[in-house]
Order: C-alpha cells, then structure tokens, then sequence
C-alpha cells in the first residue's frame, strides 16, 4: 500500500485491511470484489490483484510465511527489488538494500552522486552503495534511509537542519540541494477527451466493470475516448448503438469533470441516456450473495446501492453530480 502512496492516507486502508484479513490465508480465499472494494480509492490497482496473487502462492506453497530467499522472493507476484529488500531486511536481517526514489534521493545528495536516477541501469549505483554503507542492523538502516527520504531529505526545500546526517552530506556542504537528485527525464501527462455514459432506467443505472488497465476489476459508467470531446461522444454512441436500440442518437450533456493518473488526465463529459425497457441491454439480474457474477460485466442498480460495488475514483467523482 505505501509503495506510490504516502501514510497518512494508507493507515485507515491498512487498518480495514487487516482487520478484514488478518492472515495471508484469508487475503489467499478472498474474492477479487472483496478485495477491491476495500482497495479502492488507493490507485494502482496492480498492487491489490498481485498481492492476492501472492497470497495465494504463499498459503499453497510457503505454509503461509513468506521465503527468506532473495531470488525466490522475487518470483512472488508483485514482489520486485524494493519490496524483496525491504521485507527480507526488516523481517530477517538480511542485508539487502531496498532502494526506491526516496532513498536515491538521500544517497545522491549525501555521496554527491550525479548519476540520473530516471536511467533505470543507474540504480545499480545506489545499490551498490547502499550496500557498502549498510551497518549490521539491515532492517533498521532500510528504514532509516526511507524516514529521511519521507520527512526530511525531501525533494524541495529539505530540512537539512533536522538531518542527522548533516555534518557528512556532501550536497549541504556545498548548497547543492536543489540540483540533486539529478532527473533529467519527465514524463509527460497526455490529456485525454473521454464521454462518459450514465445509462438511466427508471431509477437504476447502468454500471460496467472496466477493462480499462489501470481499473481493471473496479465499476464504472460505459466511457469512450477521442481525440476531441466530439468525438469521445460520437465513440461513446457507437459502443452503445449495439447494446441501446434508441430510434435516434440522444446523448443529453449534463456534466463535466477530470481525474488526474501518473501519466495521463481524463478530461470528462458527462451524458445522460434514458432507456425505458432494461432487455435491450445485456447485464446481470440476479446476484448471488449480493454481488454480481464475476463473469459479468453490467449491472443495473440503484445509486443508493453503489457503494456495496469498487467504484474507480474517476467515477465517484461524478456521483456528486448525479446526485
């Protein structure tokens, strides 16, 4: 939960989590709806669908306990380098580095390295000395090397008068913090026109479970995209002509919003469908301990009942207005 997220938001998450789960095995026999809907709001959904993966590989074949194996931790779903040295350090002593931005940031301006840490072959040299600095308490360094990254060593206006490692760091010494870490590479935000559906039927509407990668699993509204809000409109009309047989194309604007992801922003319109007989389009009426076949990807449901459902946050935004 905390790798791309910051604490204060995970600990309630990280609280219900475990009170819902409190052992690997019951995270191993939970539903992907289980899962999600306790996940959502969090971003990177990746990082629920391989944490269950791993469960599942760690109750069948470690007895539950996670390897104190290097090369076999990283085999594990979703287990890269970071959470390998992370886990293996703090858990078991083992001294393996566990290296990510915040803890180049801190290196590279302690050391004075110039290597640009948005060069992936780079992070071998933070690697490589953070294991020759590493002291005999590997878990405790780790963590150490992370707080200072978090709240101290921080990427604008650090607080260099707090750091204990102040007498010893080289960028300090020579007013150098503000051009370290060195970054050369930026990734660009690409804005994206997307129509968004609300599909009306009486007083339920119609919900989708995205196949949008980066929701994937989650619920949400039928959307579209394009190249301009026209036609993210005329996209949207299209995937629904099939599925909505209107005698002519209505798609009535009653919104606008926009959700920012790592690399891309939604730019959102919001259009009302109205549809008077529920068999014209395909989805689920029955639910079996009241939530949808995994099978399914269409549901009709009353806006009160929404939240029984993992809802995107793009989504959710919208339900304000809706309402």
């Amino acid at each position: 939960m905390l790798q791309q997220t910051q604490m204060e938001t995970v600990l309630p998450y990280y609280k219900r989590f475990m009170a819902t789960f409190p052992t690997v095995f019951e995270l191993a026999q939970a539903s992907e709806h289980e899962v999600m809907n306790l996940w959502q709001g969090l971003g990177y959904y990746a990082r629920a669908r391989n944490l269950m993966k791993c469960a599942k590989v760690l109750a069948a074949d470690y007895n539950g306990e996670f390897p104190k194996d290097y090369k076999a931790a990283l085999k594990l779903p979703g287990i890269g380098p970071y959470t390998a040295g992370a886990v293996l350090s703090i858990a078991f002593n083992q001294r393996i580095p566990a290296v990510d931005g915040n803890v180049m940031r801190v290196l590279s301006r302690l050391f004075n390295m110039q290597a640009d840490i948005s060069v992936p072959k780079n992070k071998r040299l933070f690697v490589k000395k953070a294991e020759e600095t590493m002291t005999e308490n590997a878990g405790d360094f780790n963590q150490a090397l992370m707080e200072l990254g978090a709240l101290v060593c921080l990427p604008k206006n650090p607080k260099c008068g707090s750091c204990p490692l102040m007498e010893n760091c080289i960028a300090c010494e020579r007013s150098l913090q503000s051009r370290l870490p060195v970054k050369k590479k930026k990734i660009k935000n690409k804005k994206l026109h997307v129509a968004v559906g609300i599909v009306r039927n009486g007083n339920t509407i119609l919900m989708t479970q995205t196949s949008e990668n980066l929701l994937k699993g989650l619920w949400g509204f039928p959307i579209a995209e394009g190249e301009t809000p026209m036609k993210a409109k005329e996209n949207l009309w299209l995937s629904l002509k099939d599925k909505i047989k209107l005698e002519k194309k209505i798609l009535k604007e009653i919104g606008k919003d926009s959700h920012v992801f790592t690399h891309k922003t939604w730019k959102m319109t919001l259009y009302e469908v109205v549809v008077h007989d529920k068999r014209r389009v395909k989805c689920l009426q029955e639910e079996i301990n009241g939530y949808p076949k995994p099978e399914e990807e269409t549901i009709w449901i009353e806006p009160d009942a929404m939240n029984r459902y993992p809802i995107a946050t793009a989504f959710k935004k919208l339900l304000i207005q809706l309402k």
